[in-house]
């Protein structure tokens, strides 16, 4: 009888101790679950609202390719390099407007952009069309008050052109950014914002 008491004390511990270890994991990995694109919480109505820009955003389309890049280690040296790109073309000021009617405005320093956008329930993204220019897509993931908008890789300076409207040159930064971003396949890069 004691040695059955015994046993099952030890194996209470063992499933303890590995519960331990998968909530230590949990919380790990639960950065890199926010760099995966396609975040369940992400809805029409949690896009609603004003959101200030808080920094460059890199995200995978799906974990495995994060593990293949080296995880958060290669996410926060990416946006690193992306975060003094964004600085040049004025994107740290900028500040979005969802009115969840299918309305948004955008400022940069003193320039704002009016515009219609539709938001994708099934691929979570959003396509703006602004009052003037082209239109343009965004993959979006929103997790309380911090939302992220990312845009594919290889479309990534077009896309921040036509939303900055930048006409100053930024071949130099362009090309160390280029030369990082090609490195990953099926990567995303953006930026964060907050309520």
């Amino acid at each position: 009888m004691r040695k059955i008491k015994i046993l099952f004390a030890l194996a209470l511990m063992c499933m303890l101790t590995a519960n331990v270890q998968a909530q230590d994991i949990k919380d790990i990995l639960s950065g890199v679950v926010s760099t995966v694109v396609g975040n369940k919480a992400t809805t029409s109505s949690s896009v609603k609202g004003t959101w200030k820009y808080n920094g460059p955003a890199c995200e995978f389309e799906s974990s495995n390719l994060l593990s293949k890049a080296g995880g958060t280690a290669a996410s926060t040296k990416i946006e690193k390099k992306v975060a003094p790109l964004l600085k040049t073309i004025g994107m740290t000021g900028i500040v979005y407007t969802f009115d969840g009617k299918g309305n948004y405005t955008s400022k940069i320093k003193k320039r704002e952009t009016k515009g219609t956008y539709e938001f994708n329930e099934k691929e979570k993204t959003i396509t703006f069309t602004p009052s003037v220019g082209k239109s343009y897509t965004a993959f979006v993931t929103t997790q309380g008050s911090t939302m992220s908008l990312t845009f594919n890789a290889d479309k990534l300076m077009s896309t921040l052109k036509s939303i900055s409207n930048a006409t100053s040159s930024l071949s130099t930064t362009t090309s160390v950014l280029n030369s990082v971003l090609g490195t990953y396949d099926g990567m995303r890069i953006g930026f964060k914002l907050k309520k």
